[in-house]
């Protein structure tokens, strides 16, 4: 009689079992969900932190390298009115400028394929391609322009 009251017990528990557990792995579920979303969202808000720290940082070499370009084109007028041959110096000066324009329209994209980065369904993976591709194209095209003045600088001695 005892096995038969356990029985019927156990055999009217098991839907209720079967509920909270069922109840449990939703809820389960939901929050991982939830975790994930709030991961995503701190991913695109670091990412756009590390882009806007790395693209002021690229900014301030740009505006670097004018400065520095202004300088040189002021060095060549005076040396110009002193009757120099200052030919070569030009040349290089409007290398750089070029190089200089190149950098600042390639971070213009750079900034573009980030917010298509982080509309994308992964945006750490299109994020990789951003900063390889095209930041890493700018820092080229800063160097560059870096090393046309300084042959330019050189040509004036």
């Amino acid at each position: 009689m005892l096995y038969i009251a356990i029985a019927v017990f156990l055999i009217s528990a098991a839907p209720v079992l079967a509920r909270t557990t069922t109840n449990a792995t939703s809820t389960r579920l939901e929050k991982m969900q939830e975790r994930r979303e709030r991961l995503a969202e701190y991913r695109i808000r670091n990412i756009r932190r590390f882009f806007g720290n790395m693209s002021r940082r690229i900014e301030a070499a740009i505006r670097r390298l004018e400065r520095l370009a202004e300088r040189i084109e002021s060095r060549i007028e005076k040396m110009k009115e002193e009757g120099k041959d200052v030919s070569v110096a030009e040349t290089e000066l409007a290398e750089a400028r070029v190089k200089i324009n190149e950098a600042i329209s390639a971070l213009e994209d750079a900034k573009a394929g980030l917010k298509a980065a982080l509309a994308s369904d992964t945006p750490k993976e299109a994020f990789v391609k951003v900063r390889e591709g095209l930041v890493k194209g700018v820092i080229e095209k800063i160097k560059a322009a870096h090393q046309a003045l300084v042959e330019a600088i050189r040509a004036l001695e």
